[in-house]
Order: structure tokens, then sequence, then C-alpha cells
């Protein structure tokens, strides 16, 4: 939805109330937190409290009451610091809308540029209950690190899933934005079979997958474009606009006539 600057174009915002004037529901499903400067973004552009966050490891409903809140096992965290440890690596630990690390460094500092929750500094992680864990490094590190993590990680109920280039993310097991968002759209009444999803990374397959109608944007990764059933243009060029009017937008028109 936001572009390569992490921002809300005009043309994405305007193809959203476009669709809410038409009679349809858009709602946010991301793996950033409900929290940071990003935020404002989604109230300026209209958007209620319901949505999916955290990769779908929680949910809030239409009241803002949260629905949904997966957290990882004490052992999950405990088996990445190991794997860790050594490496020239970050680990942070999103809890709802924090997001928190043993210190704040370049990495962190990078990430933060995002817009996204904000880093906080913590004496240890293990003080508290991670939705998910957040694993900052270096492109060129990324391969390894992810087979030492999933060998770690063999027999833990925890899954291993790259959201950029340099982050590596710990979600639990079976858990997915697809997974929240079948647990939003129960709240709302909705079947998946009426809803199409928009995504460009591999933590949105199971999202395309579950949905009637999945769409690829074009800048998302092989996979993801081989298991949507088409792709719009890229998150530089507007992508979700051209996905609402050209495929959301005539599909309500054709219901209602």
């Amino acid at each position: 939805m936001l572009d390569p600057d992490h921002v809300l174009r005009p043309q994405v915002a305007d193809a959203i109330s476009e669709a809410r004037e038409s009679g349809l529901q858009v709602h946010v499903a991301t793996g950033r937190a409900r929290s940071g400067p990003w935020v404002e973004q989604l109230l300026a552009a209209g958007f209620g409290p319901a949505g999916v966050f955290l990769q779908g490891l929680t949910a809030f409903n239409d009241s803002g009451e949260r629905i949904h809140d997966a957290k990882l096992a004490p052992s999950v965290l405990n088996a990445v610091q190991k794997a860790c440890d050594g490496e020239d690596v970050a680990i942070t630990a999103y809890c709802h809308e924090r997001l928190l690390c043993l210190s704040l460094n370049e990495a962190t500092a990078c990430y933060a540029a995002y817009g996204e929750a904000q880093p906080e500094a913590c004496s240890s992680l293990n003080d508290y209950e991670p939705n998910k864990l957040l694993i900052l490094a270096s492109a060129e590190k990324l391969p390894e690190l992810r087979k030492r993590l999933e060998d770690a990680l063999w027999w833990q109920p925890a899954r291993v899933v790259i959201a950029l280039d340099w982050t590596i993310e710990i979600l639990p097991a079976r858990m997915s934005k697809g997974a929240g968002v079948r647990v939003l759209l129960d709240s709302l009444g909705l079947k998946p079979s009426r809803v199409m999803a928009v995504g460009d990374g591999e933590n949105d397959l199971e999202l395309i997958r579950m949905v009637g109608l999945g769409v690829a944007m074009g800048n998302a990764v092989p996979r993801l474009k081989k298991a949507a059933v088409c792709t719009v243009a890229s998150n530089a060029e507007a992508g979700v606009a051209q996905a609402i009017r050209e495929l959301a937008l005539p599909r309500a028109a054709n219901r209602v006539s």
C-alpha cells in the first residue's frame, strides 16, 4: 500500500476512498505494528480501528477491541538467541505495539526510518512475551542465517519468514497474515471468497491463497506472483490503486447490476 519511501500516495488514498464510497470495506493487513509514525497516514486516509497487524499475529475489530493475539513460546526466544550468539545481528521483539531490543544501534536506527514502531532498549527480552521476533542483518548474511535459524527452530512451535531483504521474522507456528485476516473476516461476517487481497512479500502467500482474488504487486517476489491470480503495477506506480479501480470496483458494480 505504501510506496518505496513508505508514503501513502494520493492516487492510492483516492482509490481507497472510491472503494468505500461504492460500499466496499477496505482494511489493512500488514507486518507492521499498529504504532509509529506510519499510523498517521492510515488515520488521514480514513482507516478505522479494524485491521490485522504484526503478520497476522494481532487483529482489532471495528470497535478497536483486540480480537486476536498470538505469542511466541519462551523456548523459541531462547533458541533464537542461542543461534544468533556471536553474530553481527540485532534481535528485536514485537510485543503488541512496542518494538524492544537490547541496544539501539545502526541497524535499529535504519529500521526506525521505516516509520514503524520505534525501537526501545530494554535489559532483557526474556522479561516480555513477544508476538514475533525481528532479526536485523546484512543482505549477504541472510541466506546462511535463515538456514541456521530454521535448523535451530526445527522442533520449536515457530516459523521463519523473510520480510525485507535484510530482515528475518520469527512467527508462531501456523500463524500468518492469512490466519489473522480470517479472524477479522469472521468478526465482520465476511467470507474469504468475497475478498480481494493485494501483497508483495513472501509473508503474503497464505493471505493471497486464502481469498477469492489474490493480487500481486509488480514489485512482488516471484513466489507470490506465481500464487496470485494476476499482477498489477508496483508500489512505486500506485499498484494498489490499479487493483481497486480495475479489479475490485468493476466486480462490485457487476454484483449490484
